[in-house]
């Protein structure tokens, strides 16, 4: 009998030793675990960007530019309400119509066109992306054909302007990119670029067909 009592007596005392230090290891190994975590997907995002610089930039300067452009579009069309809107209609309609009949966020809306590929990391995603950059190129090209450019400095900003693009088109097209991020094979560049040209210069086309018009 004494033995069975010194038995039981010295597990329960391991029992109440080990639901002691239960709390104590389970706060200690969440801690540890979590530092790892956090650690771990540090050095990942920080590979990540590394290797993904140069796309990250352009995604962020598109991003930039529809922001700027967005509220840019958005002030002029509440200075044109204020200045030459009709007051006594609806405030909404009449935003809808000065929107509608004016330029104000047309940048805007073809700005759509490469944030919908910001967020696709596939092959259509690179099209759309690319065919912004093709449209800026045939838009340049239109000013500068229609334009009478007499001044250096504009000759040199449309210089500079055309070379920016060009390089920006060139990085899209290298292995790191196209390859790496959105899956494109070398045979399959030259398709892709007609297509994202064809949107882009289309785009631009319509563009001068609306303004030659008064639309």
């Amino acid at each position: 009998m004494l033995s069975l009592a010194l038995r039981f007596v010295s597990k329960r005392n391991f029992r109440q030793k080990r639901l002691s230090l239960t709390p104590k290891r389970k706060a200690k190994i969440p801690q540890q675990t979590l530092h790892k975590l956090v650690t771990t997907h540090l050095r990942i995002t920080a590979k990540h960007i590394k290797e993904n610089y140069l796309i990250l930039i352009i995604k962020l300067s598109i991003v930039c530019i529809f922001i700027f452009s967005l509220i840019y579009g958005v002030s002029n069309t509440i200075d044109h309400y204020y200045n030459l809107g009709d007051l006594n209609a609806n405030k909404l309609t009449e935003y809808i119509q000065i929107a509608t009949n004016n330029y104000y966020l047309r940048p805007s809306l073809i700005l759509l066109i490469p944030i919908i590929g910001i967020f696709t990391n596939r092959k259509i995603g690179w099209i759309l992306i690319l065919s912004y950059f093709y449209f800026l190129i045939a838009n340049l090209a239109f000013l500068a054909t229609f334009t009478e450019i007499t001044k250096k400095s504009i000759i040199a900003l449309y210089v500079f302007g055309f070379l920016l693009l060009l390089v920006i088109i060139i990085l899209m097209n290298k292995k790191k990119i196209s390859n790496n991020i959105y899956g494109i094979e070398k045979t399959e560049l030259i398709n892709k670029n007609v297509i994202a040209s064809s949107i882009g210069i289309s785009i631009a086309i319509i563009l001068v067909m609306i303004k030659g018009n008064g639309i």
